[in-house]
Formats: structure tokens, sequence, C-alpha cells
């Protein structure tokens, strides 16, 4: 395994990605990249000097929390900043510009049923494809297999002699 992204986002949600990924960068060797998206407000800033927005204090703040996460693991940890128009599309391109095997990434809920899902289905379908795993940590069926559990219990039954 090369490399682990995880998507900066929510700060739990980011914390709880960024604990798995150093997990399973330790056990790997392998180091994390921790993705800051810049939405842009028009595509043509794309590539601009428009486009890029420095941290602020807050993001900062957060930022240091991270790399001391991943410091807590010894696990490297790097900061890549992107503009993006849509940030699904632009976790692909990150994907493959810096050449990651895993992607953890946070697909927002939405208010349109199954909006969500596909999303997920969608990331998931251009990832594979390119042979990068995708974990989003919403508890899907997706990302998590279904083991029915029962239980039994033994009977005895007393035959006569």
């Amino acid at each position: 395994m090369k490399t682990i992204l995880v998507q900066m986002s929510e700060k739990s949600w980011t914390m709880e990605a960024l604990h798995l990924a150093c997990a399973l960068a330790r056990n790997n060797a392998s180091h994390v990249i921790l993705l800051r998206l810049m939405p842009v407000h028009h595509p043509s800033y794309l590539g601009t000097a428009f486009g890029d927005t420095s941290p602020t204090n807050h993001e900062r703040y957060e930022i240091a929390e991270y790399a001391a996460t991943a410091e807590d693991y010894g696990v490297e940890l790097s900061l890549q900043s992107m503009q993006c128009a849509t940030t699904l599309e632009a976790l692909v391109d990150a994907a493959g510009q810096l050449d990651v095997d895993v992607v953890f990434a946070h697909i927002h809920k939405s208010w349109l049923p199954y909006w969500h899902e596909f999303q997920a289905w969608q990331l998931r379908r251009q990832l594979s494809a390119r042979h990068r795993q995708l974990f989003t940590l919403d508890g899907s069926s997706r990302d998590q297999k279904y083991v029915p559990a029962i239980t039994l219990e033994s009977a005895h039954r007393v035959v006569g002699k």
C-alpha cells in the first residue's frame, strides 16, 4: 500500500477518518495525505490565484491537531490543498494525481432520497475502476458486510427406555 488520502471535512468526521487511516498506514508502512479542498465560486477560477484561499485560523488549528494525531501513530502526514468545482470529482482527480490506494471521503447527506447512496456508488465505481478503495464512514451497507446472527439453544429431550 502506497498512500492513503483523507478528505478534510467536518472536524469530527475527519478525526475519525484520520484515526482509521493512521492505524492502516502504520500497519502497512504507508503515509497519509490530508486533502484540503477549496471550492471555487466560478469554474473559470480553477487553477488561478482567484481560486486559492488560505486556511483560516480555525483550519490551521485543526490541521495542527490532525498532524499531532498522525505523529502519535508514528505516521507521516502531509497536507495538500486543491481547488475544485465539485467535491466528488475533485476526490477522483486527487486520488489519481497523488497516486493513492485508499480514499476516505465524506459524502454529505442530501434532502433528496437516495442521492447520498447514488453519490457514494458513483464515487466508489470511479475509484474502483482505477483500483482504489473508498471508505465513507457512513455505515452504509456497502462499507459493512451484513452477517446474520441467530442464537440456537440446545434442546435436551429425554427418550424413554
